[in-house]
């Protein structure tokens, strides 16, 4: 099965402000880097929401402070983002 949100291995800000339109019920374009997360005024179930998404399709475990000291929503989607290990691609040896 595939998660109609992820698209790939690795998590993206995309994926982060999209899982927060969709559990929050904000509206996209307000989901920026810039963006300071105490104006979003997310309520600790929608964050909750969030963070429980990424846990589950990426099977990692994520702290429950992990954007306790984030000021913007940049912070916090590097922080996330920092959780979720990008795939490496080995190097193909010579034949």
């Amino acid at each position: 099965m595939i998660d109609a949100l992820f698209a790939h291995a690795f998590l993206t800000d995309d994926d982060v402000a999209d899982l927060i339109s969709t559990k929050a019920g904000l509206a996209r374009d307000l989901l920026q880097r810039p963006t300071r997360i105490c104006d979003l005024r997310l309520s600790l179930e929608a964050y909750e929401a969030v963070l429980v998404e990424i846990e589950d399709h990426f099977h990692i475990e994520i702290d429950d402070m992990v954007g306790a000291d984030c000021d913007t929503l940049g912070t916090l989607m590097d922080r996330l983002k920092a959780r979720v290990a990008r795939p490496t691609v080995l190097p193909r040896r010579a034949a």
